[in-house]
């Protein structure tokens, strides 16, 4: 007879925490921002959550980057805590092989929606054609230009009556939107 594999245990409480998990981006903003708002740092769940939730495929090596820089994410979380300007916490996340500006972003915007949005090609796609003054004139590559990408979207969220972050949602829908759009319109 055959080896006989019993499931693993599926408890109620660990269930319900994992159900928080399922919606990703409602977990990092109603539950590791205000986290990270009263205690000023992120345990690595919940780092290589934002890190996952924005480029799954650059975990492995963003954590490599960490052991190579010989810190561990709290230590990394604690500077950027602590940096002065938004220019210094973009930095001090720079400065770890592997975390680009994008991803920079995705963690600052989780630590700090209401200074900081998440760099993305849709959101990104979709200001140029509104003529947006300070817009950098290419996707951001620098911390200037995201920090002035930032700014850009602060004054547009603030004009159309949005939160920081319920803008970059809605940026991001309208370009999904629009290609579907499109998609169905040249079949």
């Amino acid at each position: 007879m055959g080896t006989v594999i019993r499931p693993a245990r599926l408890e109620a409480a660990e269930l319900h925490e994992c159900l928080k998990l399922y919606a990703l981006d409602r977990y990092l903003f109603e539950q590791v921002h205000p986290r990270f708002r009263k205690e000023g740092i992120l345990e690595p769940f919940d780092f290589f959550a934002i890190v996952a939730w924005k480029s799954n495929r650059t975990k492995t090596k963003i954590k490599r980057g960490l052991e190579d820089a010989g810190k561990s994410v709290q230590e990394l979380m604690g500077e950027v805590a602590q940096a002065e300007t938004p220019r210094d916490k973009v930095e001090v996340l720079l400065q770890v092989r592997g975390i680009g500006l994008a991803v920079a972003s995705a963690i600052l915007a989780v630590c700090d929606a209401e200074t900081f949005t998440v760099l993305d090609y849709r959101a990104w796609e979709t200001l140029p054609r509104a003529s947006l003054e300070g817009l950098p004139e290419r996707s951001p590559v620098t911390p200037a230009e995201y920090l002035d990408y930032c700014r850009v979207c602060r004054r547009l969220a603030e004009q159309v009556g949005m939160s920081l972050r319920d803008l970059d949602r809605a940026l991001w829908a309208k370009s999904w939107r629009d290609d579907l759009c499109e998609l169905i319109q040249s079949s």
